[in-house]
């Protein structure tokens, strides 16, 4: 019986000490179990916003988004070596000490104001003019000899492109010069004008009225010239027509001897 006893105790002693181990065990093995719930979320890929735009439409040119042709001239290399001789003229002038004013810069805006039509020929014309006067400050700095030498002639050169440009008439404000239409030789001759005898000289070989001695026909004629003189008043005075009996040629007839 002893024996017996002594099993049971040491059968319940183990049995305690597997249920203590196994009390000892639970919350750290519940815990291990619960511990997902307690871990942060994985952030979740953001995506990327397209850029604004993508879902319209291209772009399509108008007609009118064509740059316009180019409004070059045949005289435009005169009118940009004009706007730089300004240029360089107006900076020597006031180097030299010339007391002009704006004289030349007033005449670079006179050109632009002609000649500027479009925004690509005004930026021409002002960056001729400004070379010209940026070139020569970066040479003078003092009114030498070789400056004055410069200026006179810079003055020359600009003076006969001047001229040229202007028998031309190649300013586009002016447009084209209008001719007069000559006068007909019909109509000078019925609108019944003469020369003025006092403010004319006759031509060598006409009469005083100024005609020719030749007829229409251009052959010599045998009719005697009569011959006529201005009046006291400055007009000339046109020549009497001849006798119609005496128009033909002189009488030949000869007169019976006695």
């Amino acid at each position: 019986m002893g024996q017996v006893k002594r099993r049971l105790v040491r059968l319940a002693f183990g049995a305690l000490c597997l249920g203590w181990v196994c009390m000892a065990f639970a919350p750290a093995a519940e815990a291990q179990f619960f511990w997902w719930f307690d871990q942060p979320k994985a952030a979740k890929p953001r995506v990327k916003p397209k850029p604004p735009g993508d879902d319209l439409p291209p772009i399509v040119p108008r007609e009118s988004s064509v740059p316009p042709p180019p409004d070059d001239r045949p005289y435009d290399n005169k009118l940009m070596r004009l706007a730089e001789i300004l240029g360089a003229v107006h900076y020597l002038r006031e180097l030299c000490g010339a007391q002009e004013g704006q004289i030349w810069r007033d005449q670079m805006k006179e050109i632009l104001r002609n000649e500027g039509t479009t925004a690509v020929r005004r930026a021409k014309l002002v960056n001729s003019f400004n070379d010209g006067y940026r070139g020569y400050r970066r040479t003078y700095r003092t009114c030498t000899q070789s400056a004055t030498l410069a200026t006179t002639r810079f003055s020359t050169e600009g003076a006969t492109i001047a001229a040229s440009l202007a028998q031309g008439s190649t300013f586009a404000s002016k447009g084209p010069v209008e001719t007069k239409p000559e006068a007909s030789p019909e109509a000078t001759q019925t609108d019944g004008a003469l020369p003025d005898a006092n403010n004319e000289a006759p031509a060598p070989g006409t009469d005083q009225t100024g005609a020719t001695p030749e007829a229409s026909s251009g052959a010599p004629s045998s009719e005697p010239k009569p011959s006529s003189e201005p009046d006291q008043t400055g007009d000339s005075a046109q020549a009497p027509p001849p006798d119609p009996v005496d128009a033909g040629a002189p009488d030949t007839q000869e007169e019976p001897p006695d």
